[in-house]
């Protein structure tokens, strides 16, 4: 009987340790930079952040069909077309990091943004900017490296 209990309690901190791991954000505002000038701009649902604690530094998951496609100019041909509805920023290699005068750290990244499902893949290099304060993250700055100049700002809150 000691044997299942201190199976139990392993197995019930391991989860909770799992679950501390990834964080949520949401996106509370968007704005869209587009030749020199910030607008405020909503997609249908919500823009979905994921960071894993596990995963390299700089990695986020990103949750949003329309904001996606739009992200990438609808450039990929996928024969599912759902695929646009997550994307993955992976294999990040920081570029810089800086501290502003209210404390707030910006982490920018250079790294490929995948989309993957079934058959279907498709990636660009995108650079991406991560503010956070007192490990919170506040909001995520991104454009894609080359092409289309539009950039996007996002101010996040936790779910």
């Amino acid at each position: 009987m000691k044997n299942y209990y201190a199976l139990f309690l392993l197995l019930f901190f391991a989860s909770v340790n799992a679950q501390q791991a990834t964080q949520t954000l949401i996106v509370d505002k968007a704005w869209l930079n587009d030749s020199e000038e910030w607008t405020d701009f909503t997609y249908s649902g919500q823009i979905i952040f994921s960071t894993n604690a596990n995963a390299e530094e700089g990695s986020l998951r990103i949750g949003n069909y329309d904001f996606l496609y739009d992200f990438c100019e609808g450039k990929a041909k996928f024969a599912n077309k759902a695929t646009y509805s997550a994307a993955e920023f992976a294999h990040p290699r920081k570029l810089s990091a800086t501290t502003d005068k209210q404390g707030v750290l910006n982490s920018t990244y250079e790294g490929t943004l995948i989309f993957q499902a079934d058959r279907d893949y498709y990636s660009v290099i995108a650079v991406v900017t991560i503010l956070e304060k007192n490990g919170n993250t506040l909001g995520v700055k991104m454009h894609l490296k080359e092409g289309n100049k539009k950039e996007y700002a996002f101010s996040l809150k936790s779910s």
